[in-house]
């Protein structure tokens, strides 16, 4: 997902290496335009949780190699997440775990539009494995498949119950969107992030954001964030405002991101995606 989802202030070099308690991760992509132009891949042990964008393997390999990896759980299909699964699974000799709707879609391939391609690069075709519910992982951890629609039919997250934390590849990116994609059920995402919330859990591992100790808070401002704009572009289009009038008055006029992917990502979206 690439959007205006953080302030410039937030934007960080990349590839950019960080840790949280015992959790490595490395943010990279090929353009800096804040940290939705980049993806997260996060290792526990010898499991890492995404495999970020194809045209950065080189980057990713080598973090990769530095210690061995048994497993890749894949958060959903978009290809910054699941771009370098064959190449894990052929090159590097890995189980690859995947919602079990992305099985069939990953092993055909999905179409990407021009932004995408340019962004992110295409991802090569790959079977793998089904994600059980459980998995069980060296050192205690476990992740748990949470099945959280919305961002995408098979967007899921995985909840390490142990230790509190939420792996929530794009369900929480921002508090307060002003994008959403063409393609994405914004009720849905309402209904996920409540679902979420009826967890335990306090970090949230966001794939793009990062880490965010105040998880729990964060997934209830932006569930409340959406809840309220649907009320209120509700209100406004019963009294007669077009669409085009309720986005200038709730998030202003279309950004530069729009143009640059055809609408694919725009305020309109969201705008249309709260209505009945």
């Amino acid at each position: 997902m690439w959007g205006r989802a953080v302030e410039a202030s937030q934007r960080q070099s990349f590839p950019h290496r960080f840790q949280h308690d015992g959790v490595e991760g490395l943010r990279t992509g090929r353009f800096d335009f804040g940290i939705s132009s980049s993806c997260i891949l996060y290792r526990l042990g010898s499991t890492v949780i995404d495999t970020g964008p194809p045209n950065q393997w080189r980057l990713v390999r080598r973090f990769l190699s530095e210690r061995d990896v048994n497993r890749v759980v894949i958060t959903h299909h978009h290809e910054d997440h699941s771009g370098n699964g064959a190449r894990l699974g052929r090159d590097m000799n890995v189980d690859v775990f995947l919602p079990s709707e992305s099985v069939e879609l990953m092993k055909r391939g999905f179409p990407l539009r021009a932004y995408q391609r340019i962004i992110w690069g295409v991802p090569v075709r790959f079977e793998a494995q089904s994600v059980p519910d459980e998995l069980e992982l060296e050192h205690g951890f476990l992740l748990r498949a949470i099945p959280a629609p919305g961002h995408s039919s098979d967007m899921t997250c995985y909840l390490e119950p142990n230790r509190g934390w939420l792996f929530t590849g794009d369900l929480y990116i921002a508090s307060k969107p002003l994008f959403l994609r063409a393609d994405e059920n914004l009720g849905d995402q309402i209904e996920s992030l409540r679902g979420v919330l009826e967890l335990d859990f306090e970090t949230v591992f966001c794939a793009h954001r990062g880490v965010v100790s105040n998880g729990r808070e964060a997934i209830r401002a932006k569930l409340d964030y959406l809840v309220s704009l649907r009320d209120e572009v509700r209100k406004l289009h019963a009294e007669g405002h077009s669409i085009s009038a309720i986005k200038r008055m709730l998030l202003g006029r279309e950004a530069l991101l729009s143009f640059i992917t055809l609408f694919h990502f725009s305020k309109k979206n969201l705008i249309e995606a709260c209505l009945p």
